[in-house]
């Protein structure tokens, strides 16, 4: 930046002028003429430039170049007095560093659509490869303007036919046998009249409501003027009620009505004029969509239920039926297999967890769309509890697992047990989610337990579980000679091990003699087996009342007998026992001891009641007889 210092004007006019020490004018102006004049070489590259703390002679120069190197002289003359000139001026010296390989940088470039163009990029050996970039593209890979482009001899790019979208920022690089790389860029300016690059055929106002109409359209230089036409008059907005000018050039509708309609076309213009009107653009008025029946703004459902949005539009005769869409608001998807669509409606079955959330019900035609939401809640329901618990006993601990009965959500699990001779329980959280096994230690060897898993969620507590009962191992007898009891607290189907109490039997290479009989304790199962034989007995416990037998519980021992001391009055069962290859089984119907001893409660009533009634004639009897007794003796 060569700057210049110019006292406060006491003249009319003074002429300003910045040469190098050749004597070439590079750079000059008047005062009162506001475009200054720049020598060939220099266009494009020397501009004025003002502000605070600068001269009024400073100039800027850009895309400086190896060749700029040397003195210059900056003057000033007074052509309105006499003499019109005196000695002064100021010298700088501009030295330009780096050893560059750009002798002749590229500068800003304007031009007209159409015509040729032309970057400089003079390299100072001309066997450097030079290199070309747009927007940090080569040309070579844009394939529509590597058509109309040419690499010169001297590094140049040229660009034979020019068009608007050619404008942007061009980049020269040039690279040195050694390594040695330099770039430049300059900006390609391409000017062309105001023109019009996209029109519909046809556009939908909705009735009632606020609405534009826009006309799409480019210029270079900027728009200066736009006119709008309607049915091929001239249409001033500031001659029509309700109708106004954007900044744009856009048509404002402040209230759409039906005197809105017809066709309009727009002209837009800059300094260099315009390439002429857009094609004629079909305005409609159509009411928006309206709707006869809205969701309400909550629902509250339960698990498993049915729920239907409602969302039903108006039909407007000589009028496509508006769109409906539904969507969830956090983008989601509609429940796949589980939703229905009925004249708009939204119906869910099966509710789920996952289906809670807010639900945009969406109604669109050509001129307008209207969204309307409802929010879906799920009931605070519990989650199920834990089944399938199985268990396996040492002497001092019991490892459980079991299946989780969750609904989906994060739940958690406790452990609650206690020995069957006492009444206080103990629990153990499980402080992991998703862990569905834990292990209990410090228990007592030899020792019946009763163990129940709680499920918990964010809501709350959930169900126990059905209970387990488990015996530890009895150190006394050693491992081997313990029952080490397996005990299923679910359902089980025993189509293929639950018929155990015949197929299995018949199949056996021996039958075993098992029998169950029913003591104060609960069933007793005994088997018969040969004295010393070491194999393992295996005992499943059926619940033989439904068609299928269900597995209610498996338990293993080397004793030749076993105690279950869960049964129902009223309930059957099947016991079946396997010592190795020997299958036996037998069955067992538990009285109902209720019924039974409301029968003899009832029989001894109607005993007593017998008895009262023979004590009482026979007193009655006795009465009688003394007073016959006593009239006689008168």
């Amino acid at each position: 930046m060569l700057d210049t210092s110019v006292s406060s004007s006491s003249y009319m006019a003074r002429y300003m002028s910045l040469q190098s020490l050749e004597g070439e004018t590079i750079f000059s102006w008047y005062s009162g003429d506001g475009e200054p004049q720049v020598a060939d070489r220099w266009g494009g590259r020397v501009r004025r430039v003002t502000g605070h703390g600068l001269g009024g002679g400073t100039v800027n120069v850009s895309a400086v170049r190896e060749t700029d190197a040397g003195l210059y002289r900056c003057r000033v003359t007074f052509p309105n007095r006499t003499p019109p000139a005196r000695n002064n001026g100021t010298f700088y010296y501009l030295d330009v560093d780096g050893g560059n390989l750009i002798v002749t940088p590229p500068m800003n470039v304007t031009v007209l659509e159409g015509e040729r163009a032309e970057l400089e990029c003079l390299p100072k050996s001309p066997e450097w490869n030079v290199q070309w970039y747009r927007e940090g593209t080569p040309i070579e890979a844009l394939p529509e303007l590597a058509l109309r482009s040419e690499l010169a001899i001297n590094g140049s790019l040229l660009l034979r036919h020019t068009v608007s979208t050619d404008l942007g920022e061009y980049e020269c690089r040039i690279s040195a046998p050694d390594g040695q790389m330099q770039s430049a860029s300059a900006f390609l300016d391409v000017q062309y009249k105001a023109k019009v690059v996209y029109s519909p055929k046809e556009r939908y106002l909705p009735y009632g409501k606020s609405a534009s109409l826009d006309c799409h359209f480019s210029a270079n230089p900027p728009l200066t003027n736009l006119r709008w036409e309607k049915d091929g008059f001239l249409f001033d907005p500031y001659n029509v009620l309700g109708v106004f000018y954007s900044r744009n050039g856009s048509l404002l509708f402040n209230r759409v009505d039906e005197s809105h309609e017809g066709v309009y076309s727009c002209t837009p213009y800059n300094s260099l004029g315009s390439e002429g009107p857009s094609a004629g653009v079909r305005v409609r008025v159509q009411r928006p969509p309206a709707l006869t029946a809205r969701p309400q703004p909550l629902y509250l459902v339960r698990l498993g239920a049915t729920v239907t949005l409602p969302c039903t539009v108006t039909i407007e005769p000589y009028y496509a039926l508006p769109a409906i869409r539904w969507r969830k608001k956090d983008g989601s998807e509609l429940p796949e297999g589980r939703y229905s669509l009925m004249e708009g409606n939204l119906t869910i079955t099966n509710v789920q967890e996952d289906d809670r959330g807010v639900y945009l019900c969406t109604v669109s035609n050509e001129a307008d769309e209207v969204t309307v939401e409802t929010e879906l809640l799920i009931e605070n329901v519990p989650p199920r509890a834990p089944y399938n618990l199985t268990a396996l006993a040492s002497f001092d601990s019991i490892h459980l697992s079991w299946v989780p009965g969750h609904n989906g959500l994060d739940v958690e699990y406790n452990v609650w047990y206690r020995e069957r001779a006492e009444s206080e329980w103990r629990t153990m959280k499980i402080l992991s989610r998703g862990v569905t096994d834990a292990t209990l230690v410090g228990l007592r060897p030899g020792a019946d337990y009763e163990l129940r898993v709680l499920s918990q969620d964010h809501i709350g507590d959930g169900l126990f579980s059905k209970p387990i009962f488990v015996r530890t191992l009895d150190p006394e007898l050693g491992e081997d000679e313990s029952e080490t009891v397996f005990v299923a607290a679910a359902t089980e189907s025993a189509t293929s091990a639950g018929a155990a109490g015949s197929a299995s039997v018949a199949a056996a290479d021996a039958e075993l003699a098992v029998s169950v009989r029913l003591i104060e304790e609960g069933a007793l199962v005994r088997w018969s087996r040969a004295p010393g034989d070491p194999a393992r007995c295996t005992l499943r416990w059926y619940d033989a009342s439904e068609p299928e037998h269900r597995l209610l519980a498996t338990v293993s021992t080397l004793q030749d007998y076993i105690l279950v001391s869960e049964v129902e009055e009223g309930a059957s069962y099947w016991a079946g026992v396997q010592c190795a290859g020997a299958l036996g089984g037998a069955a067992l119907r538990v009285p109902e001891y209720t019924r039974l001893r409301g029968v003899a409660i009832g029989s001894a009533a109607a005993a007593l009641l017998l008895a009262a009634l023979a004590a009482a004639l026979c007193l009655v009897r006795r009465r009688l007889r003394s007073h016959s007794h006593d009239k006689r003796t008168r």
